[in-house]
């Protein structure tokens, strides 16, 4: 039985500037995933993942979203960082943005009369509106299309979703929910 391959050259086989043959990456990709990436990326999720999303479904998404990445050329090896903690960190973000999509509202005219009873929670439950209230003004004030994107990671859809629902790309995604989100932090909405 073969040694199996140390993950630096391994990864290295997974990169297009250093392997120029797709099924040959390919093959790398089947190797780290059976060798590292499975057992490694899914205990991971496992760990951290509160949410009602499987962990199947972030870890899938994890990887098909890593290898997109990593085609595309956006992966940049770290001297003694391991490949697996890039993929780690994409699947934190994937179980980000499964808490998102888990969030709920409920407009304080909505709720049950029996949870806003007590003054406590009627003054908490207040405070969340006039932020929500808040937020929304301020949202008003930017620009469509960062308007357009932070609104979709409000309702919990992730990168990839906001990108196709907008016909844009998910970098530029990216880019309108940084500075949009600076905007905000400057109007004073957001906590720095």
């Amino acid at each position: 039985m073969a040694q199996p391959e140390s993950d630096e050259v391994l990864v290295k086989r997974l990169l297009p500037s250093s392997n120029g043959n797709s099924l040959s990456r390919a093959v790398a990709w089947r190797e780290w995933y059976t060798q590292v990436g499975e057992a490694s990326v899914l205990a991971f999720i496992k760990a951290q993942n509160d949410t009602s999303e499987p962990d199947m479904d972030i870890f899938q998404e994890t990887m098909l979203t890593a290898f997109v990445e990593v085609e595309r050329g956006r992966y940049r090896p770290h001297l003694n960082v391991p490949f697996a903690a890039y993929v780690k960190g994409i699947a934190r973000n994937k179980i980000r943005e499964a808490r998102r999509r888990g969030r709920r509202f409920i407009p304080l005219d909505d709720m049950p009369q029996s949870e806003i009873e007590s003054d406590e929670h009627l003054e908490a439950v207040v405070e969340q509106q006039e932020q929500q209230d808040s937020l929304h003004a301020s949202l008003a004030e930017l620009s469509q299309s960062r308007r357009q994107v932070l609104e979709g990671y409000l309702r919990g859809n992730s990168t990839t979703e906001i990108a196709q629902s907008l016909g844009i790309t998910e970098e530029l995604v990216r880019q309108h929910k940084s500075r949009g989100v600076r905007s905000l932090r400057q109007m004073a909405v957001l906590a720095v």
